[in-house]
């Protein structure tokens, strides 16, 4: 039987693949902003800071062709459980866009929500 540990690892791990999913989607702000805590904070290279406190900057930062990729791959995944309420996952991202390749770093943060689901509450990517 999973430990709660385990558990928790494998909850936000997929959902940070859903959250890549929705970055790379034709359409990113709905997904992405369903999945947030309102305090979210997004941290892209080259980029302002993204939050929901400014929803027209926040749609016009992740309009396509933003993180527009046929396809992604995230590599050394590690999954840290802050608390039961709270965890992280650290990998690298390799995503291709025709001839175009985009690696980063990465580390995204998620907490559960009273309604018990896990929102994002900070994304960060730094180029490699």
């Amino acid at each position: 039987m999973p430990t709660m540990h385990d558990r928790i690892r494998a909850d936000i791990l997929h959902k940070t693949r859903s959250l890549w999913t929705a970055l790379t989607s034709a359409n990113p702000p709905p997904p992405i902003k369903k999945l947030s805590n309102p305090d979210v904070v997004l941290l892209f290279p080259k980029m302002e800071a993204l939050t929901l406190e400014d929803e027209e900057a926040f749609d016009e930062g992740l309009k396509p062709p933003f993180h527009r990729f046929d396809g992604y791959q995230l590599d050394d995944v590690r999954t840290i459980v802050i608390d039961l309420m709270a965890g992280t996952v650290t990998y690298k991202v390799r995503a291709v866009r025709g001839n175009q390749e985009y690696r980063a770093t990465g580390s995204t943060t998620w907490s559960q929500a009273a309604d018990g689901e896990w929102r994002l509450v900070v994304h960060q990517e730094t180029l490699i």
